[in-house]
């Protein structure tokens, strides 16, 4: 009995054991499965709930056309990827695949995102692995704001399975609004950001695995004496999260002109985080910033000192708009 049982145990473990080193594969390569124009399986991506849980406006289910410019849809079955398909927008039927399954039950995986490549899928679970931005391409390539859907789909033996799918936001939102105009000797500005993922996880809808990643915006001198909203995307690994950015403003020779960190930056999904202020500035920050939650444009040179100052402020070197899920937001001043 004794042994008996210790070979159970060592089979579940090394069965664990399997489970939990099991690389995932993600397809460089791939390429959309031929099918015949009436298949027997009708999915339709129906709407999109695009809007910000902490934008001032009303949330409201957008087109598809409106919020992505590519689809990917991928059918899984037993822990294998069967069925592949990549639309843009333009191709005729966009958010509509038809296509030709077996009786049985499925796993169907879409992501939307509007970049200018396809994210890598996985070919045995529903994950979509994106590239990083490209410093060399044009502004909006890359990771962009991405949505999702995940879910079983059965499949019967008569008649047409129609499927009709809503998809939502996976993606949380860094946006740094200057208060200072470009000067006319920037071309490029790089957000590098850490704390954060690259790789969408469709069971769950959030991201996999730590990344690095970098958002870059290029900059031809015609942009210049105006100021920049500048956002970067990213999947956090839970609800909530915190990502350490640095802003590298470059020269036309790529030399680091202006340079500003911030740590510990709080995140949401499905929520934007709003740094605004001075970026072209050669000025350490302050290394005890004073909270203020109504800054004054203009303050009194002796202002009175803060009431109630935050213990912990928010160590950055600009002013922190940090909106939340439930439409507050929080000022600190530097």
């Amino acid at each position: 009995m004794i042994n008996r049982i210790l070979s159970t145990a060592c089979l579940l473990l090394a069965l664990f054991t399997v489970t939990s080193c099991e690389k995932v594969v993600f397809d460089e390569e791939q390429s959309s499965t031929s099918e015949s124009s009436a298949g027997n399986v009708v999915i339709r991506v129906g709407s999109i709930d695009s809007g910000w849980a902490n934008a001032s406006t009303s949330r409201a289910m957008t087109k598809v056309t409106e919020v992505c410019t590519r689809l990917q849809f991928v059918v899984y079955q037993n822990r294998q990827r069967v069925k592949y398909k990549y639309q843009a927008l333009g191709d005729e039927g966009f958010g509509t695949y038809s296509l030709d399954l077996a009786e049985g039950s499925y796993q169907l995986f879409v992501v939307a995102s509007s970049g200018k490549e396809n994210a890598s899928i996985s070919t045995t679970v529903p994950k979509a692995e994106f590239k990083n931005w490209s410093p060399d391409k044009d502004n909006g390539s890359g990771f962009t704001d991405t949505f999702y859907y995940y879910g079983d789909m059965t499949v019967s033996s008569s008649g047409t399975t129609e499927v009709d799918i809503n998809m939502k936001r996976a993606t949380s939102m860094f946006r740094l609004v200057t208060t200072d105009a470009l000067p006319d000797n920037i071309r490029k500005i790089q957000i590098h950001y850490e704390g954060g993922s690259r790789t969408l996880d469709g069971a769950t809808g959030y991201g996999s695995g730590n990344a690095k990643m970098s958002t870059f915006y290029l900059y031809d001198g015609t942009q210049a004496g105006q100021p920049l909203q500048l956002d970067a995307y990213v999947f956090l690994q839970a609800e909530t999260g915190n990502l350490n950015i640095t802003v590298i403003v470059m020269d036309g020779k790529d030399k680091e002109i202006y340079k500003q960190e911030f740590t510990n930056v709080p995140m949401q999904r499905n929520c934007i985080t709003r740094y605004t202020g001075k970026l072209f500035v050669e000025t350490a920050p302050d290394p005890n910033p004073d909270p203020d939650p109504n800054p004054d444009p203009d303050p009194d040179p002796d202002p009175d000192p803060d009431p109630d100052p935050d213990p912990d402020p928010q160590p950055a070197s600009q002013i922190l708009m940090v909106e939340t899920e439930w439409g507050e937001i929080f000022d600190y001043t530097f």
